[in-house]
């Protein structure tokens, strides 16, 4: 029996897989791997592969698509359009959750409120911080870098063409 040390061995026993989640939506799987490409940003955090390249699911996973599947339902929205609300309804509740940390400055209501967001929505608020930070940065990085291409911009060249080509000719060579 051999050991690699260099694979990561994580509790699967709280997965779905694809089957079950298709079988909870009442979609097919070919459904399921649809709803995944159009919220892959959100759902990355929440699924797994299983050792023979298996899908895994967990439970934010789960509520993230039903949520997709009632959103389609109840406002008659395409899955496109619904995927997007439901990045709006995140983006929403982690700015909500942001503003009532921030409110409240007592350390005790801060562990109270963290304590009641799921760890899905934790962690995807972290990422999108860090997303985020990224983007900043480079946003940053390449506006000082515009700066210093300007510092070193060369004038327009002059028009070297003899002057009966400049004047009331210019319109025969467009």
């Amino acid at each position: 029996m051999s050991t690699d040390t260099n694979v990561e061995y994580v509790n699967l026993s709280f997965m779905l897989t694809i089957d079950e989640v298709a079988a909870a939506l009442g979609v097919t799987e070919r459904g399921v791997r649809l709803r995944i490409d159009l919220l892959s940003d959100i759902l990355d955090a929440h699924l797994r592969r299983a050792p023979k390249n298996q899908l895994l699911f967990d439970d934010g996973a789960l509520a993230i698509l039903k949520r997709l599947e009632e959103i389609c339902r109840v406002k008659g929205l395409s899955l496109r359009q619904a995927a997007q609300a439901v990045r709006e309804e995140l983006r929403s509740s982690a700015d909500e959750i942001t503003e009532q940390t921030t409110t409240n400055t007592t350390s005790n209501n801060v562990r109270e409120i963290e304590e009641e967001i799921p760890w899905s929505v934790r962690k995807l608020i972290e990422e999108l911080e860090k997303e985020r930070d990224y983007w900043r940065g480079l946003a940053l990085k390449l506006q000082e870098q515009v700066k210093e291409l300007e510092k070193l911009a060369l004038p327009a060249p002059k028009d070297h063409r003899p002057w009966w080509a400049r004047g009331i000719f210019r319109w025969l060579w467009g």
